[in-house]
């Protein structure tokens, strides 16, 4: 489904970061272990050890910190690992150097040296820093110890205090807040300690977290904030590291059900939301189409929302290419992290995707439909736009971004929109979504959602609360709601009351319900959603509005009556490129196909094998080896028993990057009796 969103990669980044042990360098031991609980799953760890090192003639400690976290959104597993290297010199307790990587499918990268009150900073491995001036009083955080806090809290006495810090992941001057709650005792790992409890306020993502820090030393000992708990522990923790099913942090139930999401014109919704990421006040979530009346406290929002749909339809779009001379436009012309739009490949594809266009909003479209129907969706995405790109895959965010640099890279400026979206699954629900908006001069931004394939529109279900914010809902429930025809006739065609029954997933034990409702056609999947469907092609196969990975077709008995459906649903799979060697045997034509492929959802390996004169693929989920014979009018390739299908797409250099699975079940349709 496109509409798969994962947990955001600066929702979970942040916690090494604020957890990092802090402590005086007297005395510290060499390796430290902490664990990692979500939403009171113990779900990873992170691992600190600490050596010494020299660099240019200078005596340095190295301390180098890997934290690892399993988790599942939407049925798929997302294991995340962030790596942190940081140089510290001993005498200062100042960083002079901090790299740090966030990795689940991509990579997300980020280093900066300091040397006499500059910052380099770099978000691309090898790519040329950016030079920040430091002013005074600016702190330098890093992993061992928090100087700043056991002058201020432990020896002194302060109630609160404000600090302007250099963030090693945004690259900018950030302020925080610090506040003394109290005193606690703690026993963790083996042993007891005396803390200090503070509160941390950062003021430009508007988290807030609380630290408890030995009284000895500054060392954090426990960390708490937005659903995570981080505390000092022993290795025999990493052994019973779980899964955390996160769902239930990105989605808000609301018990109803409205199946063609994109005819949904108006709604109004009551919310409480704890969002992250930027600092939100009331007056950011009231802009044309989105009306907000309530409170926003510490990033608690608490009110009502009215969001009616927007369509620009093209009227006095600037021309293409466009020239914007506003200063207020140039970020969201320019390449920043994990949107890489001066990539020549992102660059070229743009250009070729958009020639010809009449104006910007055009061009807009056309990328926006690239988009939506070239990156399948998967979990965890291709997270960057080069690599969302070329792996062909992704969520939302991954989607939205990629669109994102393809509009700057041909002058069109774009950003992301971030909040939730309204979507038939679980009886109707809110989740974390990301869409694009695109600035079209005098009609101003403009959004649009390449991931639900609204690509010149956003329906009303689209709750917009920043650029970089998260979606943490406590509770939502929708008061009022119109389709964009009112007066929807929801009296079946008689082309389509042939299709309308119960059929039967023999293999689940399981009914699929195709009904009629909202005006079109749509398929009840069990214990998941609605979807509207679209009109069927020219072959008979109905997709649905918001996705092309899923297909429905009929076939008819004897008697000319539907008797079956076929439910097909394209798998992809990403090859990966350190593969086996393969045997000098195998024919050329065959030699590109062999290889190991990545099911991302499932994070299992799928090998694609030639052995015997035949083709194969070993699915490790099921245990088996599938023979595959190939099918010479399509290209395609068919499984031994001929149920299912096997596409291998190639890129530009025609290399083979991807393995499309067509899976296909037959239910058969129940009689009524």
């Amino acid at each position: 489904m496109k509409t798969i969103k994962t947990i955001s990669w600066l929702l979970l980044s942040t916690f090494l970061w604020i957890a990092a042990p802090g402590q005086s360098l007297n005395d510290m031991p060499k390796k430290m272990t902490y664990a990692v609980e979500i939403s009171g799953v113990l779900c990873g760890y992170s691992e600190m050890s600490i050596t010494s090192t020299e660099k240019d003639g200078r005596k340095l400690l190295s301390v180098n910190t890997e934290a690892f976290v399993k988790q599942r959104a939407l049925g798929g597993n997302v294991e995340l690992i962030i790596t942190e290297n940081v140089l510290i010199t001993p005498e200062t307790e100042l960083p002079v150097f901090v790299e740090q990587r966030f990795k689940t499918r991509a990579e997300i990268y980020s280093c900066a040296t300091f040397n006499n009150g500059v910052a380099y900073y770099t978000a691309v491995v090898g790519g040329k820093p950016r030079e920040i001036q430091l002013p005074n009083g600016v702190i330098l955080e890093n992993t061992l110890s928090y100087p700043h806090l056991m002058n201020d809290f432990i020896q002194g006495n302060a109630a609160t205090k404000e600090y302007r810090v250099f963030d090693i992941q945004s690259g900018d001057i950030i302020s925080k807040t610090y506040e003394r709650i109290g005193e606690e005792k703690l026993e963790l790992a083996g042993a007891n300690y005396n803390t200090i409890v503070l509160e941390e306020f950062n003021h430009q993502t508007g988290t807030t977290a609380k630290f408890w820090l030995d009284k000895e030393n500054s060392r954090a000992l426990k960390t708490e904030g937005s659903n995570r708990l981080i505390y000092l522990a022993d290795e025999s923790i990493k052994k019973s590291i779980q899964v955390v099913d996160v769902d239930n942090l990105l989605f808000a139930r609301v018990d109803k059900v409205i199946a063609n999401v994109h005819a949904i014109s108006s709604m109004r919704i009551e919310a409480t939301i704890q969002s992250e990421g930027e600092v939100i006040t009331a007056k950011n979530l009231n802009f044309p189409g989105q009306k907000f009346e309530g409170t926003v406290s510490n990033n608690l929002i608490e009110g009502v929302f009215e969001v009616d749909r927007q369509h620009y339809t093209g009227e006095n779009a600037p021309p293409f290419p466009p020239k914007f001379a506003d200063e207020k436009l140039k970020k969201y012309l320019e390449p920043e992290r994990l949107i890489e739009s001066d990539h020549p490949v992102l660059v070229q594809e743009a250009e070729r995707i958009t020639k010809d266009s009449k104006d910007a909003w055009e061009a807009t479209v056309k990328l926006s439909t690239w988009v939506g129907e070239n990156i399948m969706a998967a979990i965890p995405g291709g997270t960057s736009a080069i690599n969302t790109y070329n792996t062909r895959e992704g969520e939302c965010g991954s989607h939205s971004r990629l669109l994102t640099a393809f509009c700057r890279a041909v002058g069109i400026p774009a950003r992301l929109s971030i909040g939730c979206m309204y979507i038939s699954y679980a009886g109707g629900c809110f989740y974390q979504h990301a869409w694009t908006e695109v600035y079209m001069g005098d009609a101003g931004w403009v959004a649009v959602d390449a991931t639900a394939h609204e690509f010149d529109f956003v329906d009303a279900g689209h709750i917009r609360l920043g650029e970089k914010t998260s979606f943490n809902p406590k509770a939502m429930k929708i008061l009022d709601y119109q389709m964009e025809n009112a007066m929807v006739d929801n009296t079946v065609p008689d082309e389509y009351k042939k299709y309308l029954g119960n059929y039967l997933f023999e293999e689940r034990n399981s009914i699929f319900k195709i009904l009629y409702q909202d005006g079109s056609l749509a398929v009840d999947i069990p214990n998941a959603q609605v979807l509207a469907l679209n009109p069927p092609d020219e072959n008979g196969v109905f997709y649905p509005t918001v996705s092309r990975q899923l297909n429905f077709s009929f076939g008819k008995d004897i008697y000319g009556n539907i008797s079956i459906m076929k439910l097909q649903q394209v798998i992809p799979l990403g090859k990966k490129f350190e593969q086996d060697s393969i045997a000098s045997e195998v024919p050329n034509e065959i030699k590109p196909l062999v290889g190991n492929y990545w099911l991302a959802q499932a994070q299992a390996d799928f090998k694609v094998i030639y052995e015997n004169g035949v083709l194969a693929f070993v699915n490790p989920i099921a245990n088996e080896t599938v023979t595959l014979t190939t099918q010479t009018n399509t290209g395609l390739w068919k499984d031994e028993v001929g149920k299912n299908e096997v596409e291998f797409v190639r890129n530009d250099k025609n290399e083979v990057v991807r393995m499309l699975i067509y899976v296909s079940v037959y239910l058969k349709k129940q009689i009524e009796l």
